[in-house]
């Protein structure tokens, strides 16, 4: 009798198990199956070398960016805009880490939950991204062969319209030379996204609202600058001898001796809470990958340190994206839209499929801050750089060069236009390149006047 006894038990554990078992796995089955479909080990769903089999990607004005014919991915028809739009969309071999093709395959496959794995005719949505392909050549065209990259986006919405990251290739005719070609060095890379470089000068914009807030008569004083001004136990150089300036000159001219002053007024622990206050040592979230961290250490830094810190030199670093939601935060009263770059997706009957809102960022600075820092950046256009090459829109802008040990100078073009139909921040930087203004601004110059139709 204790032996049936014994055996019931035995078989009523094992049932619960059992149940407890399918409970879990119906469970893990209705939240996960999808995860588990689009895994590249689902062999009918990917090439060889891991290129998803289904789906379309098009741009925002409905171009075809990469699709999949007779079980095949293909990208756009033309060469100058399968190499514009490289680093958004990616390469064959899954090398680009920030591709769409990969990174966006849970938005461009479909999965029926009770049918499970479906035919491939029956499979793909179409994704569409808020990238403009027309602006990303005009940008790839602009850069030449100069090794950077450049970001637009609406500060309002979040909409990405161009990113181009250089060097790059036709993902259609992969050079033979490229893994042993030194233009092609880093071509992996999506540096408007994944990388992090010295700012220079354009971070004279955070150490000028540091200064805005931190030391009540900065606007009423002025500032003598010979070439050159001690700070703290060392001299820290500038371009020229501007003599003596108002605040606002001095920012217009980009004088290191009245920033670095500036800057070591401030204090090395209290900029540094500036900085992250902004957003410049944060990332910002896209599908499947995340954009690179700035730094800004100034834990052991000296007065003279800091003051170096303060013109955006030192160990500063920053990346090319972040700082872009910065100057869009300046023009939108302190905050401003998270960038995202996909706009739509539908099914193939045309459906819309549900994809995440775009979030807007904390406040990155105050909104009146913010007000007076939009005035000074429209002021440097005004003042210093010129409207010719840009839009008859009203733009701030920031330059910044970082002279090179050999070659010429890394340099950025970073803005806003103040405008209500055209919300647009941007960021250009370029590696031994030259001139803010005259290179990079020219490159800005030739994405933004893409962008907006000619009056």
């Amino acid at each position: 009798m204790r032996k049936i006894e014994h055996r019931v038990r035995l078989c009523t554990i094992l049932l619960l198990a059992f149940v407890l078992g399918m409970v879990l796995f119906l469970y893990r089955y209705h939240k996960d199956s999808k995860n588990w479909y689009i895994q590249t080990f689902n062999g009918h769903l990917y090439s060889q070398t891991g290129e998803l089999l289904a789906g379309t990607i098009c741009d925002r004005n409905g171009t075809v960016l990469s699709t999949v014919n007779d079980k095949e991915r293909t990208y756009s028809y033309s060469p100058l805009i399968r190499k514009a739009t490289l680093h958004i969309i990616g390469d064959p071999n899954r090398m680009i880490g920030t591709g769409a093709v990969y990174g966006l395959r849970n938005y461009l496959l479909t999965y029926d939950e009770k049918n499970g794995a479906t035919t491939l005719e029956q499979q793909g949505n179409t994704v569409t991204l808020s990238i403009d392909s027309a602006a990303c050549v005009a940008a790839c065209q602009a850069l030449g062969d100069a090794v950077g990259c450049v970001g637009v986006y609406n500060y309002k919405t979040g909409e990405i319209l161009c990113l181009v990251s250089t060097p790059t290739f036709d993902p259609e005719n992969i050079p033979e030379d490229l893994e042993t070609n030194e233009a092609y060095k880093g071509v992996y890379v999506n540096r408007f996204i994944s990388s992090t470089f010295t700012p220079g000068s354009v971070f004279k914009t955070l150490t000028l609202q540091a200064a805005l807030e931190q030391i009540p008569d900065v606007e009423s004083r002025t500032f003598t600058c010979e070439g050159s001004v001690r700070v703290g136990d060392n001299v820290v150089t500038c371009t020229k001898a501007h003599g003596e300036q108002t605040l606002t000159e001095a920012y217009a001219n980009s004088c290191n001796c009245a920033f670095s002053v500036l800057a070591s007024e401030i204090g090395g622990e209290t900029l540094s809470l500036y900085v992250n206050q902004a957003g410049l040592t944060r990332s910002y979230e896209f599908p499947n990958f995340s954009s690179a961290k700035g730094t800004f250490e100034l834990a052991s830094a000296s007065t003279y340190q800091v003051g170096w810190a303060g013109v955006g030199l030192y160990h500063n670093l920053v990346n090319p994206c972040s700082l872009m939601v910065y100057l869009g935060a300046i023009a939108n009263g302190g905050k401003a839209a998270k960038p995202s770059f996909i706009y739509s997706v539908t099914t193939n009957e045309g459906l819309p499929v549900e994809i995440p809102k775009t979030e807007q960022t904390d406040y990155l600075l105050l909104p009146s801050t913010a007000d007076s820092l939009k005035d000074y950046l429209i002021n440097n256009v005004d003042t210093v750089y010129g409207h010719d090459r840009f839009p008859s829109v009203i733009m701030g802008a920031k330059t910044g060069t970082i002279e090179q040990k050999t070659g010429l100078s890394n340099c950025w073009f970073t803005g806003f236009l103040d405008s209500e139909e055209y919300p647009y921040a941007f960021v250009v930087y370029m590696e031994n390149a030259g001139s803010g203004n005259r290179v990079a601004g020219a490159v800005a110059g030739a994405v933004l006047n893409a962008l907006i139709p000619v009056p």
